[in-house]
């Protein structure tokens, strides 16, 4: 080949790559640029001091005015009105009050209105989401003025009760409730939370078009949201004890025992052992929990599930002793506080009892949510009473579930525990 060929070959090589290049790196401007105007920085203030309570970043889904945002924004709105109100910052400083019309706690999205017309708003994106896909979030972090961060799309988070994306780019405090775009700028997803500098979960953009259609639907302006929280916390307690409760627990073979292991995909386990040797004995654990808890509120998480075996064995400790050590790792009622504001004291029943062959002292202790009716916490310990040097500890926990369900789930949990002979 002559040396004008290559040259010419070369020329053309580098003309390509000056083009696309540019294009590709300035997508996030030409996504900024078209975007920016609908979205806006959301302020929760406490009435008569205009000082705010909390913010995050909010978008509009029509020319009219509605928007949509994380419930966890505007909780303190929902929660207690008369102390709280919001409003709305645009991009070019104008703000005004919103309205809160339709709430969806389960996954965290809440829609609002503002008075307006002819107002620029995101599309919902008709094609389905490539994993690996480009993705661009927009929000207001820290209080700190309007940002773009380009990502990228990792799929559905693995280990959660609800659909999450995982979003491999940084969102930041504030953030949360702004869009997240697919290149061509239409709405995928909702900024939701963080787990460290590069790591954030999206609420599917689905989920958003639902709540926009239900309220669509049934356009009726709630004068209190207390009631239908607590209806979609019975919904999430149903949906949660089911998927426990469905077939038998897994379970671990241990020491002589047999404990409850990882009962769902969103329930996961870890296990360790420590040697007390100043103390002659050891233990064996196993916990569980899962990625299943709601925020209703300040001070406030439910539907969540925890529960932990320790086993316990000692070639050296005296009956008198080891049955203080078990004591100790039973617990009593008086380690539990009680939020006055939020919950009763709890109120606890033992009883000593045959469980499936193995002797057994258990305590079931329960406290009542002051404001969403037949929703509880519930606590369950049962230790093993066998002769020896070996002994089981274990614990459930259940916080924010109906009564019947927890019933369920404490019978199902002890079904599951054994000594085998």
């Amino acid at each position: 080949m002559h040396t004008r060929q290559v040259i010419l070959l070369l020329a053309c090589f580098l003309s390509v790559t000056a083009y696309s290049e540019p294009a590709n790196e300035g997508r996030a401007q030409v996504v900024f640029a078209t975007a920016k105007a609908s979205v806006v920085q959301i302020r929760t203030l406490l009435k008569g001091s205009k000082s705010q309570n909390s913010t995050g970043s909010g978008f509009y889904v029509s020319d009219d005015g509605l928007l949509i945002t994380n419930y966890h924004v505007v909780s303190s709105h929902a929660l207690e009105p008369n102390i709280y109100e919001m409003e709305y910052v645009a991009s070019n400083g104008e703000r005004g009050g919103l309205t809160l019309l339709a709430i969806d706690v389960l996954h965290d999205l809440a829609l609002l209105q503002r008075k307006g017309s002819h107002l620029p708003y995101l599309r919902f994106q008709a094609n389905p989401l490539e994993r690996g896909e480009k993705l661009f979030s927009l929000g207001d972090p820290n209080d700190l003025g309007q940002v773009i961060v380009e990502g990228v799309n990792n799929g559905l988070q693995e280990h959660s009760f609800y659909d999450t994306l995982h979003f491999t780019g940084a969102i930041n405090p504030g953030m949360s409730g702004g869009p997240v775009v697919s290149k061509s700028g239409e709405l995928v997803g909702i900024n939701v939370a963080t787990m460290g500098e590069s790591r954030g979960f999206l609420v599917p953009a689905q989920y958003a078009r639902e709540l926009l259609a239900r309220w669509r639907a049934t356009p009726v302006v709630a004068a209190e949201f207390q009631p239908e929280i607590t209806r979609q916390m019975k919904q999430h307690s149903s949906a949660l004890v089911e998927r426990l409760t469905r077939k038998s627990l897994p379970v671990q073979m241990d020491a002589g025992y047999t404990v409850p292991d990882a009962a769902d995909p969103y329930i996961r386990c870890w296990a360790s052992k420590s040697d007390k040797e100043k103390l002659f004995f050891s233990v064996r654990s196993y916990n569980c929990s899962g990625n299943s808890n709601v925020y209703v509120g300040q001070g406030i998480n439910m539907g969540s599930v925890f529960y932990e075996s320790l086993l316990y064995q000692s070639d050296v400790l005296d009956s008198f002793r080891f049955g203080r050590l078990l004591q100790k790792a039973y617990g009593s009622h008086e380690d539990f506080n009680a939020d006055i504001k939020h919950f009763t004291k709890f109120s606890c029943t033992d009883s000593t009892l045959n469980l499936n062959g193995m002797p057994a002292k258990a305590a079931l202790c329960l406290r009542a949510y002051r404001k969403y009716l037949g929703m509880y916490d519930i606590d369950l310990r049962v230790v093993s009473l066998r002769e020896g040097k070996q002994a089981l500890v274990t614990k459930l926990n259940l916080d924010g579930v109906a009564y019947e369900d927890g019933m369920r789930m404490v019978r199902h949990y002890m079904e599951a525990l054994k000594w085998n002979d």
